[in-house]
């Protein structure tokens, strides 16, 4: 039993909890991290999910933020008291087992006193807690990283020793909606996620998946092999695009057909997962491509997809989004050498829109993949932090990370020029960089053939 089981308040904490999450799931890919589930089958044990998936851990995280001691239900008592709350449920079966049971402060929390827990939780703050801050996220979580590697795997026979209280929310919805949801019988990880529609056969490339109404909609993608930056010859390069390399997409993966879009984001809001709703610069929201978020926001996006779906969304890698742009041309368009008239939306481009304000996605024709938009209309954010060549990068199309930087943008905007809107040009800012240009775009991966 090596698992991490991450327990969160979803209203208020779920944007720390999934990059937190993303994180630990790419630092560590032996150990599956629990963090939620996207649905519980009719009839299901809400306590007997969590006790099952907890049976499964050494570690529970639990992420405390400012709001965490004092979240109240709507008619005004607090979370933490309510018997069925389960944030609080998690946080008992933890306590009573042999789990390790880490506290982690994020957005400036500090430790909850005893005094002001509910009884069954003042062992809490007896644990040693773990701060992670904003401004230094990716250092502590590394250390938090170095951490967990030290603290060995359970024997099964040291699985939590006392089951959860058997109690029973008045509905499924009503106790989502007030905190966690009860992990999945199977890790949410990288190496145990649900399938995607037609589960024990790959999707054909070309193939449009959608796992929900207000998801994004998704498009196949094959392998293969692509050639990754510029040649020295080619017109407006830089020399972070050097060196020229070979780079193999072993497996097909699925990529969202257009940038998240403002009504995507808001049926996110709708939610409650997140308070934040971006400024859509008096464009329009539904089919413009959502604006002024950051790296950090797209990393909360694509973990409430994963809490949603039971799939694996994440942002594409550096390497995946070149070769989904190029579409298998190494022009410097995917239509061409020359930026051409009406061929997507930046500033020399000769659309409407060119210099003014986003297009509407879909705005123009698709390249080889059936993919939208790639060049111009908003910078995508991608998993890669920023380095300033492709010197020792990596050729199986993974992403290349640090511990701390900036992160990867590529395909240019509706206000910049052709050169940067080329196939093969790269800019980096800094994760919390919310301005009027940027957007994103998310990954699925498929199930094995």
């Amino acid at each position: 039993m090596s698992g991490i089981f991450i327990s969160y308040r979803r209203e208020i904490d779920a944007g720390w909890a999934g990059r937190l999450a993303a994180d630990l799931m790419q630092e560590l890919p032996d150990k599956p991290v629990f963090q939620d589930i996207a649905s519980i089958e009719i009839g299901e044990d809400f306590g007997l999910a969590i006790e099952q998936a907890l049976g499964d851990c050494a570690v529970l995280l639990v992420v405390i933020g400012p709001r965490w001691l004092d979240a109240r239900h709507p008619g005004g008592g607090r979370r933490l008291d309510d018997q069925d709350d389960w944030v609080r449920l998690e946080i008992i079966t933890g306590l009573r087992g042999r789990l390790r049971v880490v506290p982690i402060l994020v957005g400036g929390a500090t430790m909850p006193p005893g005094d002001k827990l509910p009884e069954p939780l003042k062992p809490l703050a007896r644990r040693s807690a773990h701060e992670i801050s904003d401004r230094r996220w990716d250092y502590d979580v590394g250390e938090l990283v170095k951490a967990l590697r030290r603290i060995p795997p359970l024997p099964a026979e040291h699985a939590p020793a006392t089951p959860l209280p058997q109690s029973t929310p008045p509905a499924a919805t009503a106790s989502r909606a007030s905190g966690t949801s009860p992990a999945p019988t199977q890790p949410q990880s990288q190496h145990a996620a649900s399938r995607p529609p037609g589960a024990g056969r790959q999707p054909a490339p070309d193939a449009l998946l959608r796992h929900g109404a207000n998801f994004p909609e998704l498009v196949v993608v094959p392998a293969g092999r692509f050639l990754m930056g510029s040649p020295e010859t080619e017109r407006g390069r830089s020399n972070a695009e050097s060196p020229q390399h070979e780079v193999s997409i072993a497996r097909p993966f699925a990529v969202g057909r257009y940038p998240v879009t403002f009504a995507e984001w808001d049926a996110f809001v709708a939610t409650g997962a997140t308070c934040y709703k971006p400024a859509d610069q008096d464009w329009g929201r539904g089919r413009q491509p959502v604006v002024n978020l950051s790296w950090d926001d797209a990393q909360s996006y694509v973990a409430w997809l994963r809490e949603q779906t039971g799939q694996p969304y994440r942002l594409l890698s550096e390497a995946e989004w070149e070769y989904a742009a190029r579409a298998g041309s190494q022009a410097r368009y995917p239509w061409g050498n020359e930026p051409g008239v009406g061929q997507a939306n930046f500033r020399d481009s000769g659309s409407p829109w060119s210099g003014k304000q986003t297009s509407p996605v879909g705005s123009f024709e698709a390249n080889a993949f059936g993919l939208h938009d790639m060049i111009g209309n908003v910078w995508e954010w991608v998993q890669d932090n920023w380095h300033d060549t492709y010197e020792g990068a990596p050729d199986d199309g993974s992403a290349r990370q640090a511990r701390r930087g900036l992160r990867v943008l590529r395909g240019g905007s509706w206000d910049l020029d052709s050169a940067y809107c080329r196939a093969a040009c790269r800019d980096g800012s800094v994760p919390e960089d919310r301005l009027i240009n940027l957007g994103f775009r998310v990954c699925c991966g498929l199930p094995d053939a």
